[in-house]
């Protein structure tokens, strides 16, 4: 009967303890990141009664009442609601956020301090917000800890790293500590330094007129028109000439009767054969005698874009033009007359009149220039040395079925001859047997040389030369006639010293050139905003056929402007190139742009978002990406936390950048935690034979150590909260199963007392 009342009395106990730890569990059922209590039991103690049947295969063991076996934690997640709060935040999965009561303090993770009186401690509640100072801090004023970058600054100005990598490195650390984030936080402004592009560029679009080739001073670039490729120009309408398929050009000259063709072609790898502009008007001018320049202004700019094509030489001719090419310019021309411009130059020659040194006379279809100062010169053939043979374009090829008369003019192999009054030598043809005219080289009787048949065309300029007035010079294809005296000037230069002469000429289109621009914000130091402006413009198109591949090449003119990207900052812009594989990779190598008494590295090739330059001519020409290392000042707009953690600020000035990052540890045994009220844990140290271990285990880290720093253990959700893990369900029907048990405890009392009391009367009885 002692027994019955000693486990009555601990049943009563015991279930007292459970119903205190429920009734607290439903006490706390809206305590967010609460962590509710179950209660386990176990038997107080036992004999074995051996006494009983020592032999027998069944138990003999007799208990005497209950405790409480353990109080353990529940370490189920609870639900998660939304919460307003900037700082409010939830935690999926294993680990606990670190809090502590000094601002000061720190928490290594990796290696805690177990001495002394414990500062830190872990919670599920959530429910952070910023403190006077503008600390990180739950409802209870303990400082939230974890990873704090040190980004920004005693004046609240935030100073970014623009280096990610970097930022995710020093975010794995176990070091945790207090994070404060000012009310009023400002992006420091940073000097762009680097500047990495990832472009598209379109050979078949934007066409800008010729007048984009220009040199560093902003001038139109001729060497660069010269040598630019045929194949990458645009006709007025904006469509690629396409020289690579309508390669041919075709000059057919009329003179005295007779027409010669000239035909150049495209890619041709004979004396025929040209790729770039300045070939082709050499080649023209070589063996035509025809110039193909450039229509150019007084400032010796493109008037139009045009080409035009003029007679410099001494005398008219009769020009058609054919070929695809041709077509393609928009050159045509059939039988039509080209005068010279050297005309208004010639006199026709008179026996009586007296000529000054360097006089042009036309005479007998030829043109000859005088030679000295004696004025009574006599006609140029019976004085070859006061007169020069200049040009006899005009003077018929030799006929051997011709007839001539005294003092005709013929060319054979390439000389001149007059016929003289001799009678003409007869020879027999050796293969027809007949008797047939001696040529003029053998009959020297009959024929006089006068001198090597010539083609006169207008000097080109010789630099250092001094040239009178009224002189007339060619230069890139262009007559140019001296004016206001005689001078040594360059015709480009001295647009007061020279005068452009246009003639009778045949223009072309209006010649384009495929571009493209992109325009960069770049930032001083002190966060002003200026403009890097890149001009693409196509130089070869390349021909990955062609042996070696020639790549597709585009000229780059980089300068920095104003904010308005409208006045040129920089002193002159910098050239370079990218160029195109066939795959469409890029090759372009860094360059540096002058920028506030420094430079900007520019990369053409790719941006640093993993991005790369293209020449896909499928589709439209485009900035893909910009990366660079500069931005103005900006101000904080709002802060996320995303699932890792990591805290970010959002500036207005677009930057996104991490600051730091929560607090979470976890531990192998959660049960070993202890609770201290407030929703908070502490690690349970215990020290036996003089040896200190956790009952949790070492706090664990949540995160990887390396690379992005992930959590490893669960998720942060960011704006929501958990709300305490207790099932109302079951602490109900704990409850219930705790009272009953407390009142069958109790009746177990009364019925020992009872029996007891019956025992009692028995003896006095």
């Amino acid at each position: 009967m002692v027994g019955s009342l000693y486990s009555g009395i601990s049943g009563i106990k015991t279930h007292q303890t459970g119903i205190d730890v429920t009734s607290n569990n439903i006490a706390n059922i809206n305590t967010a990141g609460f962590r509710a209590n179950s209660p386990e039991f176990k038997s107080l103690f036992s004999t074995n009664l051996n006494y009983i049947n020592s032999n027998s295969s069944v138990a003999n063991d007799y208990n005497y009442g209950v405790t409480i076996g353990s109080n353990a934690i529940n370490t189920n997640d609870g639900t998660y609601v939304s919460a307003d709060g900037d700082f409010n935040v939830a935690y999926s999965g294993k680990g606990w956020f670190v809090v502590g009561l000094n601002k000061n303090g720190e928490f290594d993770i990796k290696n805690p301090d177990y001495t002394g009186v414990q500062q830190n401690y872990f919670t599920r509640d959530g429910s952070f917000s910023l403190d006077g100072e503008g600390y990180l801090v739950n409802s209870s004023g303990y400082y939230m800890y974890g990873i704090n970058l040190g980004k920004i600054t005693a004046d609240g100005t935030l100073r970014g790293t623009n280096n990610l990598e970097q930022d995710y490195a020093n975010l794995g650390g176990s070091l945790l500590e207090p994070i404060q984030i000012p009310q009023e936080m400002r992006y420091q402004p940073t000097l762009t330094t680097e500047i990495n592009l990832a472009i598209n560029l379109n050979r078949t679009q934007n066409p800008k007129g010729i007048t984009i080739l220009q040199d560093e001073n902003g001038n139109f670039s001729m060497e660069k028109f010269l040598a630019l490729d045929i194949n990458s120009l645009m006709d007025s309408s904006g469509k690629l000439l396409d020289a690579k398929n309508y390669k041919d050009i075709t000059f057919s000259i009329e003179q005295n009767g007779e027409t010669t063709d000239y035909t150049f072609t495209y890619g041709a790898e004979d004396e025929n054969g040209f790729k770039s502009v300045g070939e082709l008007i050499d080649l023209i001018k070589e063996q035509t005698g025809l110039d193909l320049a450039l229509k150019l202004d007084d400032s010796g700019n493109p008037s139009d874009c045009s080409l035009y094509l003029s007679n410099n030489s001494m005398q008219e001719i009769n020009l058609s033009i054919s070929g695809r090419l041709a077509q393609k310019l928009g050159l045509s021309a059939n039988n039509e007359t080209l005068k010279s411009a050297f005309q208004s130059q010639i006199q026709a020659f008179s026996e009586t009149a007296t000529y000054p040194n360097g006089a042009y006379v036309s005479y007998e279809g030829m043109i000859f220039q005088k030679n000295g100062e004696e004025e009574n010169a006599g006609n140029p053939i019976d004085n070859p040395d006061l007169w020069t043979l200049v040009d006899s374009r005009k003077v018929k090829n030799y006929q051997e079925d011709m007839e001539y008369a005294e003092g005709d003019f013929i060319v054979y192999e390439g000389k001149i001859y007059q016929r003289t009054e001799a009678e003409i030598i007869m020879v027999e043809d050796p293969q027809t047997g007949e008797l047939v005219a001696q040529n003029p080289a053998e009959d020297t009787e009959a024929w006089k040389e006068i001198g090597e048949n010539v083609r006169g065309m207008i000097a080109g300029y010789e630099a250092g030369n001094v040239y009178e007035e009224n002189a007339m010079v060619t230069l890139n294809g262009i007559l140019y006639q001296k004016v206001n005296g005689a001078g040594d000037t360059n015709p480009t230069e001295d647009s007061s010293g020279w005068r452009i002469l246009m003639t009778d000429f045949l223009d072309s289109t209006q010649l384009n050139v495929p571009s493209y621009e992109t325009n960069t914000e770049v930032y001083s130091d002190s966060g002003e905003k200026f403009i890097l402006k890149s001009e693409y413009i196509l130089l070869e198109q390349g021909d990955q056929t062609a042996t070696p591949p020639i790549n597709e090449r585009w000229e780059v003119k980089s300068a920095i402007y104003d904010s308005t990207g409208k006045n040129i900052i920089s002193e002159n812009p910098v050239f370079s190139e990218i160029s195109f594989n066939a795959d469409g990779s890029a090759n372009a190598e860094p360059f540096e742009v002058p920028f506030q008494e420094g430079s900007i590295q520019v990369n053409l090739a790719q941006s640093n978002d993993g991005k790369f330059s293209s020449n896909f001519a499928y589709t439209d020409s485009a900035l893909k990406s910009t990366t660079q290392d500069g931005t103005k000042l900006g101000i904080m707009n709002d802060i996320v936390i995303n699932e890792e953690g990591i805290i970010l600020m959002n500036f207005s000035n677009g930057k996104v950048e991490p600051i730091g990052r929560i607090g979470i540890a976890a531990f192998v045994n959660d049960q070993g935690l202890s609770k201290i009220g407030g929703n908070l844990f502490e690690m349970n140290v215990r020290t036996i034979n003089g040896e200190t271990f956790v009952v949790s285990g070492p706090p664990l880290l949540a995160w990887e150590e390396t690379g992005t720093a992930n959590l490893k253990y669960g998720r942060v959700l960011d704006h929501m909260l958990e709300t305490s893990n207790v099932d109302t369900g079951t602490a109900l029907t704990d409850l219930i199963v705790y009272q009953r048990g407390y009142q069958m405890s109790a009746k177990a009392i009364t019925t020992a007392d009872q029996l007891m009391q019956e025992a009692i009367q028995l003896k006095r009885s």
